[in-house]
């Protein structure tokens, strides 16, 4: 997402205590937050989750809901754009996967 340049400060300020309580949560494998090193308007905001379980309980979470209302309010629109990196395998479908 690109961060509109005066919700800069704000968006960090929200986003940082955020961090942690989600990073706690049941299945919470990774919650990052970047700033690219060439533009400090363009973040990207990594989760990675222990099932799908996990992750959706984690999208329907008061803390998703309050980091996802700074992200419309704060950036630009037209920047926000969220991508499924990868999907949850489970252990049997891996070595599935991996025979």
């Amino acid at each position: 997402m690109t961060v509109r340049p005066e919700n800069r400060g704000e968006l960090f300020q929200t986003i940082k205590p955020l961090l942690d309580p989600i990073r706690s949560k049941k299945g919470c494998l990774a919650y990052d937050f970047y700033v690219d090193v060439n533009d400090e308007n363009s973040t990207v905001l990594i989760g990675e989750w222990e099932s799908q379980e996990d992750w959706t309980n984690h999208l329907e979470s008061r803390d998703f809901a309050v980091l996802l209302g700074a992200i419309t309010i704060l950036s630009s629109p037209d920047s926000v754009d969220f991508k499924l990196l990868s999907a949850v395998v489970d252990e049997e479908q891996l070595a599935r996967l991996r025979a």
